[in-house]
């Protein structure tokens, strides 16, 4: 990934996604240095113990760096199931109740979702326009809210799988990601490692690739951030390592067109 700073804010992009003047992203990082109130850091949940004044100011400063200060920034209220919204101009002031990704092909709109520690995934169709934002914790992942995405995309803006780009964004690493087998149960072999203790590392970031290539998204158009949220507190919020009540990160895209 790239990572950028604007002012004293660093985020990150994939190159595969800037060589499109009409598609903007970024993936926020924690920023600690950005504020010291109840959550420190760049915090985009109003389901933690931070001032609901601050969090709207932050997302009002993704739509600044987006160069979008008029636009919507909608981000779903996520509850790890496998629902997909489709922002359109009828639905574009909806609340987003239960809804772990987001797709639209209406410019000039930002949608994003929250996570710390579950994987977010970017994708983008150039060719037909249309953008999505996924938030894929290992329930989303299980119940293969991706390939599901990816389908919507197919079904109601036409896109080809072959022209999807996809990104990967920060999350926890399969070392870090050790899990019973209640949950490992729902992952094929090649995504986890078994130890001796009976329990299971699980591979989100392999599974989501695996997921994304069986569903036509070509490898050359895959990129994984490859940096771990746990291992990396001075960048990402944790929920694993630092309780649920931790901020969250957002990964934003839009249309430019």
């Amino acid at each position: 990934m790239l990572e950028h700073t604007y002012a004293t804010l660093k985020n990150w992009q994939f190159e595969s996604f800037t060589v499109h003047d009409t598609i903007k992203h970024l993936v926020s990082g924690r920023n600690p240095q950005f504020s010291n109130g109840t959550v420190p850091g760049l915090n985009f949940s109003f389901n933690v113990l931070d001032d609901p004044d601050r969090v709207t100011q932050n997302r009002t400063l993704i739509a600044d760096i987006f160069g979008l200060t008029e636009s919507p920034v909608i981000i779903p209220r996520q509850t790890h199931s496998d629902h997909i919204g489709i922002i359109t101009h009828e639905t574009i002031h909806n609340v987003w109740e239960d809804t772990d990704a987001l797709i639209t092909n209406i410019s000039h709109v930002i949608i994003g979702v929250l996570s710390a520690d579950c994987v977010p995934v970017l994708l983008a169709d150039p060719m037909k326009g249309v953008v999505a934002a996924i938030h894929a914790g290992w329930k989303g992942t299980a119940k293969e809210i991706v390939p599901k995405t990816i389908q919507q995309m197919q079904a109601l803006f036409h896109s080809d799988p072959k022209d999807i780009i996809a990104g990967i964004g920060p999350s926890i690493s399969s070392q870090c990601y050790e899990v019973g087998a209640d949950v490992a149960v729902h992952f094929r072999a090649s995504s986890k490692t078994e130890k001796d203790t009976g329990k299971s590392c699980i591979d989100l970031w392999k599974e989501n690739e695996t997921q994304l290539l069986q569903s036509g998204v070509p490898l050359q158009n895959i990129s994984i951030a490859g940096l771990c949220t746990y291992r990396n507190p001075d960048l990402f919020y944790s929920a694993r390592r630092d309780g649920l009540q931790t901020g969250r990160m957002a990964s934003f895209i839009s249309l430019n067109r």
